[in-house]
């Protein structure tokens, strides 16, 4: 193990998940490499338009711990935007209209039935929801989500990355490695001969956990995403971002443009973006703003993978036969909103012996 250069943690998977990581044990003033054989960010993490908002699904259910999930992804948000000085995301929160009547009567009782903190959202009725948001036509009133936030991905991505960087976190992106076992040290040997050793391991890769055989036990299921760009002429009459059959992702520092996502693809047989999946958005951006794609001209597509399973919570744990081998996934679409707290608790656990809740545990299904 000549020449090979020691640090506490090796992280697998340069993503949103991944750099959390090396975030979360740098705050813990520990050591660590970032490698990843794609491009920062490659896959679901750098989707050109995201939102962390924690009202989820069709009854807009309050996201698992929201609160501490919202309040470090936004202290992390914050600290980086500060530090690069320009517009990586706003806290202009969510608009979600409620289009058909069964809609309105979930989001009317979502505010009283999950116990939200005071002030994070708010029921509006038809007429109020009219007058706070009259580029809506045709709705049955709405919640306004004040604490959400929409995220330029392709820009937070490679700014986060660039401040771990600046705080001697090495990223090593684009290269080759091949990860082993030596005695109680990993070892992870590049392609470029450089080694790194470290007492522990955390995989952080997405959809590569999926057709790993190390995290066979976990049933993982990836999903194919696609967004699509549309630019105007003129600036567009938005507030806010809106959620609704997907998402619209707005930001007033670009007014001129709104990203609409997701497909939620099952069976794909390719990563590209597609035309099916332009159509799909298309359809979505149609029915809740009719007429508004006629008059975009032009349209930019993103494709990543993002993996889930059957009861919608993350997975976070060691291997059950490999010490020193962690893994963080799962996270599906809520990987901005819950990542950093993933992170945090992964971290806890592995420095510290921290227990973890068997709600997001690996434990669960072994």
């Amino acid at each position: 193990m000549a020449g090979s250069v020691h640090v506490d943690g090796i992280i697998l998977g340069a993503g949103i998940t991944g750099l959390s990581c090396a975030e979360a044990l740098l705050q813990k003033r520990k050591t660590c490499v970032v490698l990843d054989p794609n491009e920062i960010g490659y896959g679901a993490s750098c989707s050109p338009g995201m939102l962390v908002n924690p009202a989820t699904g069709r009854r807009a259910r309050k996201a698992w711990k929201a609160k501490k999930c919202f309040n470090l992804i936004s202290d992390v948000l914050h600290r980086v935007q500060a530090e690069f000085g320009q517009t990586i995301f706003e806290t202009s929160g969510v608009i979600r209209p409620a289009l058909t009547k069964k809609l309105s009567k979930n989001f009317e009782q979502s505010p009283g039935k999950y116990e939200w903190p005071d002030g994070w959202i708010e029921w509006l009725p038809k007429d109020e929801f009219s007058k706070q948001f009259p580029v809506f036509k045709n709705h049955f009133g709405g919640l306004f989500v004040r604490n959400a936030m929409t995220v330029n991905g392709n820009l937070f991505i490679k700014a986060f990355a660039e401040y771990l960087d600046r705080r001697d976190i090495h990223i090593l992106s684009g290269i080759n490695y091949d990860l082993q076992q030596f005695r109680k040290k990993w070892e992870a040997n590049l392609a470029n001969s450089q080694t790194y050793e470290a007492d522990f391991v955390i995989d952080a890769t997405g959809y590569q956990q999926v057709k790993s055989e190390e995290w066979n036990m976990v049933p993982l299921h990836p999903v194919k995403g696609q967004t699509a760009t549309f630019f105007f002429d003129e600036p567009l009459p938005f507030k806010t971002s809106v959620s609704s059959l997907g998402y619209m992702a707005f930001i007033k520092d670009q007014p001129n443009q709104i990203t609409v996502g997701s497909t939620y693809e099952h069976n794909f047989t390719h990563l590209k973006p597609d035309e099916n999946g332009l159509n799909y958005l298309k359809k979505k951006l149609d029915t809740t703003f009719p007429g508004l794609i006629d008059k975009s001209i032009s349209i930019e597509q993103w494709s990543g993978v993002r993996v889930s399973i059957q009861d919608k919570k993350p997975v976070i744990g060691p291997h059950p036969d490999k010490k020193g081998l962690y893994m963080i996934g799962a996270l599906g679409s809520k990987g901005l909103l819950m990542g950093r707290f993933m992170a945090d608790t992964l971290v806890e656990h592995i420095l510290n012996g921290s227990s973890i809740e068997k709600t997001i545990s690996i434990e669960r299904f072994l």
